[in-house]
C-alpha cells in the first residue's frame, strides 16, 4: 500500500478482540492493529461501533464491568470521527443494494465511506473486496501485504 495517510475504519469485533482474553491470538494481532492506527492518526470510529463494542463487552461476552467498558469507550471516544445520521443510512442502503451485506455492516461501511476511509478493517467482509473507494481488508487474513500493518 502507499505510503500516504490512510485513513482507517476498525470494525466492531476488532475493538472487541483488543480487550477480549479469552481469544489470545485475535487479541494481540487486534491491539498491535489498533496500536498502529492510533500512533499513525488514521483510526476512525461511529458512534455505532462504539455502542456496539460497549454492548458486546459488557453484555454478551461479560469481559468488562460496566465502569471499565465506559472507561475503555471514553478512550476511543477522540477518534469517533465518523457520522451517523441519515445520510448515512441512505448511503447504507445503496450499498446493501449493490453489496448484498448486513444492513448493520453497510451502516458502518457507509459511515466509514462518508468519513473518507480508505480502508475498512474486518474479519466478517470479503477480504480485498472494494466498496466504493474502501478496501475491505481482514487483519487474520495470512498475506503479504494486509494493509498500514503489514
Amino acid at each position: 500500500m502507499p505510503n500516504a495517510r490512510m485513513n482507517c475504519f476498525v470494525d466492531t469485533m476488532l475493538l472487541v478482540y483488543a480487550v477480549d482474553p479469552a481469544e489470545a491470538e485475535k487479541r494481540r494481532v487486534a491491539a498491535d492493529l489498533l496500536r498502529a492506527v492510533v500512533r499513525a492518526g488514521t483510526l476512525v470510529l461511529s458512534p455505532q461501533s462504539l455502542n456496539e463494542f460497549y454492548r458486546v463487552i459488557t453484555d454478551r461476552r461479560g469481559i468488562l464491568n460496566r465502569d471499565r467498558a465506559r472507561t475503555e469507550v471514553a478512550r476511543l471516544e477522540l477518534f469517533c470521527t465518523a457520522p451517523y445520521d441519515f445520510d448515512v443510512t441512505r448511503h447504507a442502503w445503496q450499498i446493501q443494494d449493490e453489496h448484498g451485506f448486513s444492513h448493520w455492516d453497510c451502516v458502518l461501511l457507509a459511515s466509514a465511506s462518508i468519513a473518507r476511509c480508505d480502508v475498512f478493517f474486518s474479519e466478517d467482509l470479503q477480504h480485498e473486496r472494494r466498496v466504493g473507494e474502501l478496501t475491505i481488508i481482514n487483519p487474520f487474513q495470512s498475506g503479504p501485504d494486509n494493509g498500514p500493518m503489514a
